[in-house]
């Protein structure tokens, strides 16, 4: 699977793996958990709206956007070795994979004219 990244697309692969994580079912038990002091309701969110507007825009976001996926990607990081089976891990991970393709294949937008 990572040989085909490395010659796919990275917006391509983001937004495929979007799609998978928007058709994942949501676990209840998820909106009260706190990992390592991380709401993963809130890092859920936060990353949807980041990868939308990164996808949405052919893999560019602004200094803000940015500056949130990385937080967030610092914030998977802490969790991830916290996680249990019991916290499908795998749908973590997917979201660890996003954030990480969009740190390394993010492209400025241009500077808007006014």
């Amino acid at each position: 699977m990572m040989q085909d990244m490395d010659v796919e697309d990275p917006v391509a692969v983001v937004a495929r793996l979007r799609e998978e994580h928007q058709n994942e079912p949501w676990d209840r038990r998820w909106n009260d958990l706190e990992v390592a002091g991380v709401d993963l309701v809130s890092l859920d969110t936060r990353l949807g709206g980041c990868t939308y507007t990164w996808v949405a825009n052919g893999g560019s976001l602004h200094e803000r956007g940015l500056a949130t996926v990385g937080l967030i990607l610092g914030q998977l990081e802490t969790i991830l070795p916290e996680l249990t089976e019991d916290d499908s891990p795998r749908v973590w991970h997917r979201l660890h994979l996003m954030a990480q393709l969009i740190m390394a294949h993010n492209t400025p937008p241009a500077e808007a004219s006014s």
